[in-house]
């Protein structure tokens, strides 16, 4: 294959060689005059002879061109010229996930924050009919900040597409990745990518994969006839859950596993981080027995006896016993319900709170900035630790943008506040609430927050608090950019506040219930409106732990008011 180094494509100065296979090569390339270090990734010479190549080429472009996500590598230009076909797109430094891999198994949390992302950007193209059929540890990059990005989607084929545009000379995948189906040569859908993600689970956490063999042609036959081996007698760690999980993800009939990544990702989020049984007893898997049969996720939340059933299915199960606390997520105790069976936020919805699912992928650049700044002033000496844990290494010695823009990564705040559990472990709790008073107070006093004056409040202890909840409810929906927040005054010596998506608890899966900074911020905002002799703050269920990632928190009159 021609080396295109030290040559220059239309505005491309081309600089160097990073990598590439059969079909393509890709170069660090500079754009000019901007000067912007972008990938560029060209057809190989040969291959641009044949006219079905560089049809597939232009069709990967036209691919990614539809996906705007946060967790795909979008698209910069696609040009054919002087005898070249090319795309470009954004240089990511960070490498790949078969790099990490390569240093070994992934702890079970790390591994879900990449699943979880892997996910999202899958679920994104199969919303949009697309169809990756090559996922792999290499085609998933790792950003600078952290995040998994799906790339390469040079297999990818949209719902229609002609099958030919996609296999003429070429395998249709890579073995060890590729379901039974896409192994036979048989035409497959979204189901295949969901086999490929339960491959990369199983290898994320055993170190390799389920199938293995010699040379390619052992490795299919194996994928078609063998049957499903257990993760847990590799790493015997590994919950028995997971073995469950994995009997659906990877079986051979694709009408057997999950029929979405979303509701993949939702029985993900209810697997132990480890096991809670003696080695050789199997534990009553929840993944089998609190799921009513047809449908796992309902809005991407599973329906659990710690979530409370699905409406629809309630009449169904009326006798079913409830999940020992032992099978809840982590082995963590069931969240204090408000009503026998049910969660509370299940219960506040039937109560009439309005349930809501975050879509954006960002908030606001000032609100972000705050708590950057805040964390800095706070961890003083070890912010460089707590920054480069949260994938945040480009703030050591600057702040985020302040601005009143949509475009901070809302995980971004999730990662902050990990890498503060990770770094202060039995302190966190404290540095994280001071995080949050802190960063309140800063807001406040900045006056972005569209909270008003304090004393511009209606008199009376609860008008006043309906007031500031209800206006703290708006401003949180406005640095989302979208309403996933929503309160209830249940009676008048409680009121309940819930966050959907909580921007503090996405992708954290924590044994005991831990958004300490949502609660500081509380109980900062009530000291601000002088109601803290008043009125005490409580998070009574944390979507850390439940997996659903949707918080509540109970804001009850104080025993001596």
């Amino acid at each position: 294959m021609k080396d295109l180094t030290g040559t220059r494509l239309s505005g491309y100065e081309i600089v160097e060689r990073l990598g590439g296979g059969g079909m393509a090569v890709v170069y660090r390339a500079v754009q000019q005059p901007l000067g912007r270090e972008v990938a560029l990734k060209a057809l190989s010479s040969e291959l641009f002879q044949d006219d079905g190549f560089v049809k597939r080429f232009e069709t990967e472009a036209k691919t990614l061109a539809r996906l705007d996500h946060p967790n795909i590598l979008p698209i910069y230009d696609f040009e054919v010229i002087d005898g070249n076909a090319f795309l470009t797109m954004p240089l990511i430094r960070g490498g790949t996930l078969r790099d990490i891999l390569n240093r070994g198994t992934l702890d079970p949390l790390t591994a879900w924050r990449y699943l979880r992302e892997i996910g999202d950007g899958l679920q994104h193209a199969h919303d949009a009919g697309i169809v990756h059929r090559d996922l792999k540890p290499t085609n998933v990059l790792i950003h600078s900040d952290g995040r998994a990005m799906l790339a390469d989607f040079g297999l990818a084929r949209g719902a229609g597409q002609p099958t030919h545009l996609t296999t003429i000379g070429l395998a249709i995948g890579t073995p060890g990745y590729m379901a039974p189906e896409q192994v036979m040569g048989h035409d497959v859908d979204k189901r295949a990518d969901i086999y490929a993600m339960g491959v990369l689970t199983f290898e994320m956490l055993t170190g390799r994969l389920p199938y293995i063999g010699s040379n390619r042609m052992e490795v299919a036959y194996a994928t078609v006839n063998s049957p499903i081996p257990s993760a847990v007698k590799i790493n015997p760690n590994l919950p028995d859950e997971l073995d469950a999980l994995l009997a659906k993800v990877l079986a051979k009939d694709p009408a057997q596993r999950p029929q979405t990544v979303r509701e993949l990702l939702a029985l993900m989020a209810r697997l132990p981080q480890r096991r809670t049984s003696a080695p050789g007893v199997v534990a009553a898997s929840p993944i089998a027995s609190a799921a009513p049969a047809g449908g796992v996720a309902v809005l991407g939340r599973p329906t659990t006896a710690a979530n409370g059933p699905d409406t629809t299915s309630m009449r169904a199960m009326p006798s079913s016993p409830p999940v020992p606390a032992a099978q809840i997520l982590h082995g963590s105790p069931i969240p204090t319900p408000t009503a026998a069976g049910a969660s509370t936020i299940r219960t506040l919805e039937l109560m009439g709170v309005r349930p809501a699912r975050a879509r954006g992928r960002f908030i606001l650049n000032s609100h972000f900035s705050n708590f950057v700044h805040v964390a800095r002033d706070v961890t003083g000496d070890r912010w460089p630790e707590v920054a480069y844990a949260a994938g945040l290494v480009q703030y050591i010695e600057q702040d985020a943008p302040h601005d009143d823009q949509l475009s901070s990564p809302v995980e971004s705040l999730s990662r902050l506040n990990e890498a503060f559990e990770t770094i202060y472990g039995p302190e966190a709790e404290d540095m994280i609430r001071a995080w949050g008073r802190r960063a309140t107070e800063r807001w406040l006093a900045e006056g972005r927050h569209g909270l008003g004056g304090a004393r511009r409040f209606v008199p009376g202890r609860q008008r006043k608090l309906a007031g500031v909840v209800k206006n703290f409810s708006e401003a949180m929906d406005n640095v989302r950019g979208e309403h996933t927040h929503a309160w209830l005054q249940v009676d008048e010596h409680q009121f309940w506040l819930v966050h959907f998506s909580n921007m503090f608890a996405l992708g954290r899966i924590k044994t005991v219930k831990s958004c300490y900074a949502w609660t500081s911020q509380i109980e900062t905002i009530l000291r601000w409106a002088g109601l803290a002799n008043d009125w005490y703050v409580e998070e009574v269920e944390c979507g850390s732990v439940t997996g659903t990632f949707d918080c509540a928190f109970a804001i009850r009159a104080s025993e001596t008011s």
